[in-house]
């Protein structure tokens, strides 16, 4: 039973770095002046949405409120990032790396 949580802790930790990554990449892509009026607010609206505890169907509703967030969010980052430039990804997704890994080490650091 040990391994099979330290797996799923493992699974888990691995896709929630991923959101932490795609949400911060969408932060950054919303800030930039380069991009569209559009992208940058509905990129907004996507981190927001992601970030808030509010949702359209709420979580007590019993199979709806899971799926709305299992398919909105998911459809909602592959949207914004069809929306915004390659290169301006690849560059926003580098800076949110670089800050994530910061982040990470000072706590590293502060355990220590």
């Amino acid at each position: 039973m040990g391994l099979i949580k330290i797996v799923l802790k493992a699974l888990l930790k691995g896709r929630f770095y991923k959101l932490q990554l795609h949400t911060k990449t969408l932060s950054l892509a919303s800030k930039r002046s380069d991009l569209p009026l559009y992208t940058r607010l509905f990129a907004a609206f996507v981190v927001l949405y992601i970030l808030s505890p509010i949702d359209l169907i709420p979580g007590f509703v019993p199979v709806l409120g899971i799926i709305d967030d299992i398919i909105l969010i998911p459809l909602g980052l592959i949207f914004v990032m069809k929306m915004i430039p390659k290169h301006i990804m690849n560059e926003c997704r580098c800076e949110a790396q670089q800050m994530l890994e910061c982040k990470n080490k000072a706590k590293v650091t502060a355990e220590a």
